[in-house]
C-alpha cells in the first residue's frame, strides 16, 4: 500500500501568494538552507495557483536540456538562421523546452538550484523585464553566487523570500495543537495542564527541530529514530559544501570540524571577542582538537560559507548599552534547533550547557522573525545579557534573559535598576508567566506570540 504523504502547512506559502497577487514583474528568488522544503513548497504553490507550470532543475536532465537549447539558439542567432530582430531568443528557448510555455501571467517557470548556472542566473533581468510569465528561482547554496565573479547582481529585478526550517508555531500546527497554543494566556491565566502540554511539545521541538523530513518522521514514528536522519543531513551538507571548494583544504571533514567548533564556542558562553576574531577562536579549537592544517583565512571562508548557505546565523554584541558601539558577528547560532541539538550531543557538550544553548537558539530564531535588525546580546560591567532589543520608534530598550531555573539574572536586574533597559523580559520553560512592574515573565515557548509594541499596554 502506498504510504500517505504528510502535508506540513507552511507560513511561507502565504508569502508566495502575496508575491503573485502583488506581482511587480520581479523574479522571486527563494533562498534557504538545504532540505528546508523549498522545492516542494514552490512546486505545490505553482500547481495550485497557475494554469501552466514549467519546472527545471539545473542539477538534473531538465537543466542540461535547457542549457543545450540555449547553446543551439545562440549558434542560430550568430549564424543568422534565427532572426534576432523578430525573435526573442529567451522566449524561443522556453518554447522549445516545453509545449506548455505561454508568455502570460497564468504560466510560472520554476528554476531550481539556480546557483549551478551563471548563464541562467544572469538572465534574471531579462526574465523580469521582457516576460509576462512569472519566474521563481530557488537555491540552497547561493553563497556560490556571491563568491564567483561570473554571476551578475540583478538586485533591482528580484524579490527575495527565505524559507526556513519549520518554526515552533508551524510545528505545533503540524501536531494539531494550534488551538490550544493560541488560547494560552502569556501571563499564567490559562489551565496549568495546557501549559504543561505545550511545554512538553517544546521539549520535543528542541530535539526534532524544523527540517520537514525529520518532522514527518516524528509525526509517523515518534522521536526515537531521528539521529540517523540528522547524520545524513549533516553529511550531505558537508559533502556538497566541499564540492564548491574542489581541490581545496576545505573538505567535508573540515566543514564538520568547523560546525563542531562553532557549538563549542557557543557553549563557552564568552562575551564575544574583545581582541582577535571569531575566526581566530574557531581556528584555535580546530587546531587543538581536530587538525593543525588550517589557518585563519580558511576559517573565515568556512564561516562565510555557513552564513551565506543559511546553515548558521550571526549575532552582534552591544557594549555597555552604547548603541554606537556594536561589534558585528560576535556569536553564531545554528539555523535549526534539532541540528543544533544533534551537533551538541555529537560534540559531547554537557547536557546543562546544551539545554541553555538550545533555549537561547530558540529565542534568537524568534527574534529573527520579530525584528528588522540583527539580534544582539549585551555586555554590561562584568556581566552579560542574553539579548537586547531597542525599538527605533519609541526608543524603549528591552532586555531578554533566557532562564532555566528560578533565580533572577544579576545583569538584567542591574540593567533595569540603572535605567539601561526599560523593561526586563524573562523567558522560562517551567513557568506560567506573570507581570511585576517592569518585569515580564512568560513561558519561552510563547515567545513567538509576544509583541514588544504591546508591552506598555499590558
Amino acid at each position: 500500500m502506498e504510504e500517505k504523504l504528510i502535508y506540513l502547512k507552511r507560513d511561507a506559502y502565504n508569502k508566495l501568494l502575496e508575491w503573485k497577487n502583488n506581482h511587480t514583474n520581479k523574479v522571486l528568488l527563494v533562498e534557504g538552507a538545504r532540505q528546508v522544503g523549498k522545492t516542494y513548497l514552490v512546486k505545490k504553490f505553482g500547481h495550485e495557483n497557475y494554469k501552466d507550470i514549467i519546472y527545471i532543475n539545473l542539477l538534473e536532465e531538465s537543466g542540461e536540456d535547457l542549457l543545450s537549447i540555449y547553446d543551439e539558439i545562440k549558434k542560430e542567432r550568430l549564424s543568422g538562421q534565427l532572426d534576432r530582430e523578430s525573435t526573442n531568443s529567451l522566449k524561443e528557448m522556453f518554447k522549445r523546452f516545453s509545449k506548455k510555455f505561454k508568455d502570460d501571467r497564468e504560466c510560472v517557470i520554476i528554476i531550481d538550484e539556480i546557483q549551478e548556472s551563471y548563464k541562467i542566473y544572469n538572465m534574471i533581468r531579462q526574465f523580469a523585464r521582457k516576460f509576462k510569465t512569472h519566474f521563481i528561482m530557488t537555491g540552497s547554496y547561493l553563497g556560490r553566487v556571491v563568491m564567483q565573479k561570473e554571476f551578475w547582481s540583478p538586485m533591482g529585478d528580484v524579490d527575495f523570500l527565505e524559507i526556513k526550517p519549520l518554526s515552533f508555531v508551524e510545528f505545533i500546527n503540524a501536531i494539531n495543537l494550534i488551538e490550544v497554543y493560541e488560547s494560552l494566556d502569556l501571563y499564567g491565566k490559562s489551565e496549568k495542564s495546557n501549559y504543561e502540554l505545550i511545554y512538553n511539545k517544546y521539549e520535543d521541538y528542541c530535539i526534532v527541530g524544523g527540517y520537514p523530513e525529520i518532522v514527518c518522521e516524528y509525526l509517523k514514528n515518534g522521536i526515537e529514530n531521528i539521529d540517523d536522519l540528522f547524520r545524513k543531513l549533516l553529511r550531505v551538507f558537508c559533502e556538497e559544501s566541499a564540492r564548491y571548494f574542489d581541490g581545496d583544504i576545505l573538505n567535508a571533514r573540515m566543514f564538520e570540524d568547523c560546525i563542531n567548533a562553532i557549538v563549542q564556542i557557543l557553549a563557552n558562553n564568552k562575551k564575544g571577542f574583545s581582541s582577535g576574531s571569531y575566526a581566530e577562536e574557531l581556528q584555535q579549537i580546530i587546531v587543538k582538537q581536530y587538525s593543525s592544517n588550517i589557518n585563519k583565512e580558511n576559517c573565515n571562508r568556512a564561516l562565510q560559507w555557513f552564513y551565506t548557505s543559511k546553515f548558521v546565523k550571526d549575532c552582534d554584541k552591544l557594549v555597555e548599552f552604547d548603541f554606537t558601539n556594536i561589534k558585528k558577528r560576535q556569536r553564531y547560532f545554528l539555523g535549526d534547533m534539532g541540528m543544533a541539538n544533534y551537533v551538541m550531543n555529537k560534540s559531547n557538550v554537557l547536557l546543562s550547557e546544551a539545554n541553555g544553548m538550545l533555549n537561547e537558539t530558540f529565542v534568537y530564531q524568534c527574534l529573527l522573525d520579530k525584528i528588522s535588525t540583527v539580534p544582539m546580546f549585551a555586555v554590561y560591567g562584568d556581566g552579560e545579557l542574553d539579548f537586547v532589543y531597542r525599538n527605533r520608534e519609541n526608543g524603549y530598550v528591552y532586555g531578554i534573559e533566557v532562564k532555566s531555573g528560578k533565580n533572577s539574572g544579576k545583569t538584567i536586574t542591574k540593567s533595569l535598576n540603572n535605567g539601561k533597559i526599560n523593561f526586563a523580559i524573562y523567558l522560562k520553560g517551567l513557568t506560567e508567566g506573570g507581570i511585576a512592574h517592569k518585569i515580564y515573565t512568560i513561558p519561552i515557548y510563547l515567545f513567538p506570540r509576544f509583541n514588544f509594541e504591546d508591552i506598555k499596554n499590558i
